[in-house]
């Protein structure tokens, strides 16, 4: 009898495990419906932008159009700098200065490497949010205040602007560039 009541205690903690493990009950995998519709898009924006700093040879990396403008490696570090910053000032809240590195003299490899990082900690950042995070208003320069979810949109936008910049820089140095994505 006791042996019976062992063996059944035995497979019921089996098929509990084996339940919860199949449900994947893992509370970091849980995520919001903003979360899983944005994920998606990140990562599209993310092979499209890199798609674009590879189409443009390393010795144009310094081109640009006018005086004013920024080059084309400034373009990539812009891109790739700022959603690091974002991802901590604007959806960690951590209060961090920015300091956006200078891209001279940096290798294209170089410049990947900062738009990779870029892009990683956005999707870290956006991954770690929960359904109630996204409300909160953080500051986004001195007078005004936008939520998380804005940020993640802004950030979205602020991208396509750069990138959009740094296709046209390939299309005057008659490169044909990537073609465009869309999730």
């Amino acid at each position: 009898m006791k042996n019976q009541l062992r063996i059944s205690l035995l497979a019921a903690v089996v098929c509990l495990v084996a339940i919860l493990t199949a449900f994947n009950f893992k509370e970091e995998e849980k995520t919001t419906s903003f979360v899983s519709m944005t994920l998606p898009m990140w990562k599209t924006g993310k092979m499209h932008t890199l798609e674009v700093a590879d189409a443009m040879p390393e010795e144009k990396y310094t081109y640009k159009p006018s005086e004013v403008s920024k080059t084309f490696a400034e373009q990539m570090v812009h891109i790739g700098y700022t959603l690091t910053y974002f991802s901590k000032a604007m959806i960690k809240g951590e209060q961090v200065k920015y300091e956006e590195p200078s891209a001279e003299g940096l290798s294209k490899a170089e410049v990947r490497a900062i738009v990779e990082k870029g892009y990683a900690d956005m999707e870290a950042a956006i991954k770690a949010l929960k359904e109630d995070d996204l409300k909160v208003e953080l500051p986004f320069g001195p007078d005004t205040k936008m939520t998380r979810a804005q940020a993640i949109i802004f950030a979205n936008d602020h991208c396509t602007n750069h990138r959009a910049k740094a296709n046209l820089y390939i299309r005057m140095n008659n490169i044909e560039p990537p073609s465009y994505k869309f999730i």
